[in-house]
Formats: structure tokens, C-alpha cells, sequence
């Protein structure tokens, strides 16, 4: 089926057509979060209990009034998905149907959902729900949507389309439509583009498709996390994000798009404060790096490196006592006694000034740099870790760190690869170049692909309505091209180059890859050849003149 003639597809284009009669307010996008949060919950338990009572001939409402049939259906929702409705008229439709014409039908709505979900003890998904359900109440006021008016009737059909999305359609998924409406009016989360996701996430499944540990500092609304999760296998997910929106969208993306919450671990926090989640190192970094302003960075990093300080140290104090003592290590990271005898070993230590001793000599002024924190990044890595990040092209350039690029590249060698990304997928802002960084490299040199002429595109398999260029990202071939060169490390011809670190000492560590990519497409002109050229037409010249002023004499004019 083509997208356009899905269901869910002419419902999307229906709630998008909401927002131009809609007077925008901040609370609109909590309650739409909240609204499609309900959505998938709801139809995917109810649809998971009906086939769980398919063979037992018992309706699905006296299934809940039977204690016996009741508690196995809780026990066996709260294990496979972290949570249960514990009514069987607080589903969505059965609201839906039971008080939509009532005039608190908003109120009525989640209420039904906030106060009628159970959850598995100590799980993420009961931490998650709260956090949402919390927030809803806390920036909305709900009272204000219960008086008849425009806005009121709006968000009540817009509650109603969601309501009646198809959470299990495959020609335009669920969690399709609520990313697009995501990045709609409705809520406006912050995002990475499409073509940025793409090809972090090929570099990364390329180089690592088993991992434990993955990490997105700059978390968003989770697009490079969910990019990669169709490539590669890991256990565990870690992030950060400091905007409020953004963070409960997020949380919402993640449960759509097959995440289980209780191995998701994203922290409501500026990433500049702390790379330390969970005692954490990590197997893959990957995140869009936004551009960075000096504000509060030499306190945040200052922070970062004495959390990367502490996490070492307790990392290698739960080593020894693993190692040298036979104790189980899961289990050391879980004993409470254990973990605040650490802790009181840890607050004897020094770790300030030993956050102070990576940088010394030349490198010292490190420490005050606004990109401190990407060291401590690379150092919060698995030595056999992969990190890669798209950023501002000044990183490349920008004299004030040269310093910091020498660091990177000679003396600690973690640079593996430059790739600059095309302008015209990024109108109207610049376009971002990747870094891909790894640690305990054997080359002594780096890859850099200039992607900004040689490239073709091709739109999203889902696209979004109205929005041309959102939906532009590379074609298989252009990725395959340029997996290949990073693979094999290979030079080609105004598309690529490998560069030895000598070579990038000599430039001054200028990692412009204009310098070492030339794309140039018109001919080559010699200037030796072209400098006699010139003295050929200035001979001529003044031959022409000569003949010109003796044919002016002849005539005796004069000027």
C-alpha cells in the first residue's frame, strides 16, 4: 500500500491541518505527548490480553471481574511489558465512547490513564510514566481545555484522530506519525536531521554491530539512537537532554519504537554537567553535537572530568575486590554496604587534583576550552569504542583550537576520519561535518571524504506532508561509497583522501578538508604556460599600439 492511502497517513494530515486553526500554547504539546503515550499503551496491552484470552472463551470484561483470570493477566502484562490498565473501561476507546460528549471529557481522559496503571516494582517504566504524568500535571491546567471555545474543541479532535490511529499499521507506523507530529507546531522537539542520523548511524553498524553500552550525550528526540537501533544490537541505552518537551517526546520515541525502558537510562540534565550515568563506560558514543557557547563551560567541565575521575577510580575499587577477592561483580554494584564503603573511600581521595593531571605543558590551557567535554567523552569510551558526532565546521579551523586539535590527533592519534556533509541538505543553516573518534588506534593517519559534490539523494520512505527537503536523505549507493573508502581507507578521486598525521603537523593541525579532499572541477591551467601566454598578448599589445599611432601620424591626428 503507498503511504498516502493509509490510514494513519490521511489521519496525520488531518491533526497537522489542526495547527493552523490552533492558538498555540506550550501545554497543548504535553497533553498531545500524554494523548499518544495513552494510544500505544493502551491498544498494544489490550491487544496482547485478547490473545492471551483467545483459547479461554472468557469475554475480555470478565476476565477482569474473575480474581484468578485477573491476576494472571496482571502478572503476565506487568512481565512482558513493565506495566497494566488495571479497569477494563479505562482502555482508550472504552473512555472515548463512555464520555466524549461530556463536557470534562479532557479531565476524564487521563484520568483514566494516570490513575488506572500499574507497574512492575522498581522498574524504569513506572520512573518514565510518573515523570510524564507528573509533568502533565504540573504545566497543565487541565480545568482551562473544560469550557467550550476554539481551543477546547480542537484539542478534543485532535485527541479524537489519535485515538483512532492504527498502532499496528505497517505502510505508516504509529511512531512515524508521532514523530512527524513531533516536529510539527504541536510540540516542536528538538532534532537531528535525517541525513545527519543516516550516515552517523552507517558509520557506527559498519565499525560495531554488537555493543552493551550506548550513549548519546545530546540526546534530543532520540533519532541518532533509533536510527542505529535498525543496524545494531546492544544492551543498554544512555542519554541526556535538558529540554523539558523534548525529554518527555523522547521517552515516548523510545517506547514506540521497541525500546524496553527498563535498559534506557536518560537523565534530565544539561550533558555539559557529567558524563557519569550509572558508573557507565560506553561501547558507542553517537550524537549531533550542537554549536557551544562559552556560558558556565569551564564550571561544567571542571565537573566532567572529576565525575570521569571518581568513575575510574570506583570502577578500579570494584575491580580489585572482583578480581582479587572472587566477589561477584553484579552483585558488588548492588550491595548498598559495599557501595557507600566506596563512597567514603572515594571522598578521602584527591580526585580534583587528579582531574587536573591530564593535561600538562602546552596542553595545559585544555582544561579551560569549551570543548573539554568531547575529551572526556572520548575518555568515558571503551578502548575498543567507537565515537562519532557531526558538529560545526569552525572545529575544523578555528585558531583557538589548534591546541586542542594537536591533542587530538599527534598525541593521542583518536581521530579516525573528517567527513563533510553537503550545503544543500542543510538550507539554511551551515552544514555540520563528522568526526569519527576511537581509541587505541594502530594508523597513523586520517580518512577525509568531502561528500559536498559527489552525492545523490532519495526521500524517506515515510515522508511528511508538505515538507520537501525534511524528507532528503542519500541514496544507497552514496552510502555504500562511502562506507567503503572508511572500511578500506582508500584515496578516490575528488571524493577522498588519507592523510598521515606528518602531513597535518605541517598544515599546522588545519583539519579543513578542503586542504586534503580537492574537488575541484574545471581544468588544470600550468603557470608556466600561462605566464608566457601573458608575455605573448603583451608583445602583440604593444605591437598594435606601434602600428596604431604611426597609422594616426600618417593621418596627422593628434590627441
Amino acid at each position: 500500500m503507498r503511504p498516502s492511502r493509509s490510514r494513519n497517513y490521511k489521519i496525520l494530515r488531518n491533526i497537522l491541518s489542526q495547527t493552523r486553526q490552533i492558538d498555540f500554547t506550550q501545554d497543548i504539546s504535553y497533553l498531545i505527548i500524554n494523548a499518544f503515550l495513552y494510544k500505544y499503551a493502551s491498544d498494544l496491552l489490550k491487544d496482547y490480553l485478547m490473545t492471551v484470552l483467545e483459547d479461554s472463551a472468557i469475554p475480555f470484561d470478565e476476565a477482569y471481574e474473575n480474581d484468578e483470570c485477573r491476576k494472571h493477566l496482571r502478572d503476565d502484562a506487568l512481565k512482558t511489558f513493565g506495566y497494566f490498565i488495571d479497569s477494563p473501561n479505562c482502555f482508550i476507546d472504552e473512555v472515548i465512547n463512555q464520555s466524549y460528549s461530556e463536557r470534562f471529557f479532557i479531565h476524564r481522559f487521563f484520568t483514566s490513564f494516570t490513575q488506572h496503571l500499574e507497574f512492575s516494582r522498581d522498574s524504569n517504566y513506572e520512573k518514565y510514566f510518573t515523570f510524564l504524568f507528573d509533568t502533565l500535571k504540573r504545566e497543565v491546567n487541565i480545568n482551562k481545555f473544560e469550557f467550550e471555545g476554539e481551543n477546547h474543541l480542537i484539542v478534543k479532535e485532535i485527541i479524537i484522530l489519535i485515538s483512532r490511529l492504527d498502532v499496528m499499521e505497517e505502510a505508516y507506523p504509529f511512531e512515524e506519525v508521532f514523530d512527524q507530529i513531533c516536529r510539527s507546531k504541536l510540540i516542536r522537539t528538538t532534532h537531528d536531521p535525517e541525513y545527519v542520523t543516516q550516515v552517523l548511524s552507517a558509520i557506527v553498524s559498519s565499525a560495531k554491530m554488537d555493543a552493551v553500552d550506548v550513549y548519546n550525550p545530546f540526546f534530543n528526540d532520540g533519532a541518532s539512537l533509533i536510527a542505529l537501533k535498525n543496524d545494531t544490537r546492544w544492551a543498554n541505552t544512555y542519554g541526556k537532554c535538558a529540554d523539558n518537551i523534548t525529554y518527555c517526546a523522547s521517552i515516548v520515541k523510545m517506547l514506540l519504537s521497541d525500546f524496553d525502558l527498563d535498559k534506557v537510562f536518560l537523565d534530565y540534565s544539561s550533558p555539559f554537567e557529567s558524563v557519569d550515568i550509572n558508573n557507565a563506560s560506553f561501547d558507542v558514543i553517537v550524537s549531533r553535537i550542537p554549536s557551544i557557547t562559552p556560558r558556565n563551560y569551564k564550571r561544567f567541565n571542571r565537573r566532567q572530568n572529576i565525575e570521569r575521575v571518581r568513575n575510574t577510580k570506583r570502577k578500579q575499587l570494584i575491580g580489585v575486590l572482583s578480581d582479587d577477592f572472587a566477589m561477584d561483580g553484579e552483585a558488588l554494584m548492588n550491595d548498598e554496604v559495599i557501595n557507600s564503603a566506596i563512597d567514603d573511600i572515594l571522598k578521602k581521595m584527591d580526585l580534583e587534583k587528579e582531574a587536573g593531571l591530564n593535561f600538562q605543558g602546552e596542553y595545559e590551557s585544555l582544561k579551560d576550552s569549551e570543548y573539554l567535554f568531547l575529551i572526556n567523552l572520548i575518555n568515558s569510551l571503551n578502548d575498543d569504542g567507537i565515537m562519532a558526532v557531526s558538529m560545526a565546521q569552525s572545529f575544523l579551523s578555528k585558531n583557538s583550537l589548534q591546541t586542542l586539535r594537536k591533542y587530538l590527533t599527534v598525541e593521542k592519534n583518536y581521530i579516525d576520519a573528517i567527513i563533510s556533509l553537503p550545503d544543500e541538505l542543510s538550507k539554511p543553516r551551515p552544514s555540520d561535518i563528522i568526526v569519527v573518534f576511537r581509541k587505541n588506534r594502530s594508523k597513523d593517519d586520517i580518512v577525509f571524504v568531502d561528500m559536498s559534490k559527489n552525492y545523490e539523494t532519495s526521500r524517506l520512505k515515510h515522508t511528511v506532508p508538505g515538507m520537501f527537503r525534511r524528507n532528503l536523505v542519500f541514496d544507497g549507493k552514496t552510502m555504500y561509497e562511502l562506507i567503503d573508502v572508511l572500511i578500506k581507507r582508500i584515496a578516490v578521486e575528488r571524493f577522498s583522501n588519507v592523510v598521515d598525521l606528518e602531513c597535518i603537523s605541517e598544515n599546522e593541525f588545519n583539519l579543513s578538508i578542503s586542504r586534503y579532499v580537492d574537488t575541484f572541477e574545471g581544468e588544470f591551467v600550468s603557470l608556466r604556460d600561462l605566464k608566457y601566454q601573458k608575455e605573448e598578448i603583451d608583445e602583440n599589445l604593444k605591437r598594435l599600439n606601434k602600428k596604431i599611432d604611426m597609422m594616426l601620424s600618417d593621418l596627422n591626428i593628434r590627441f
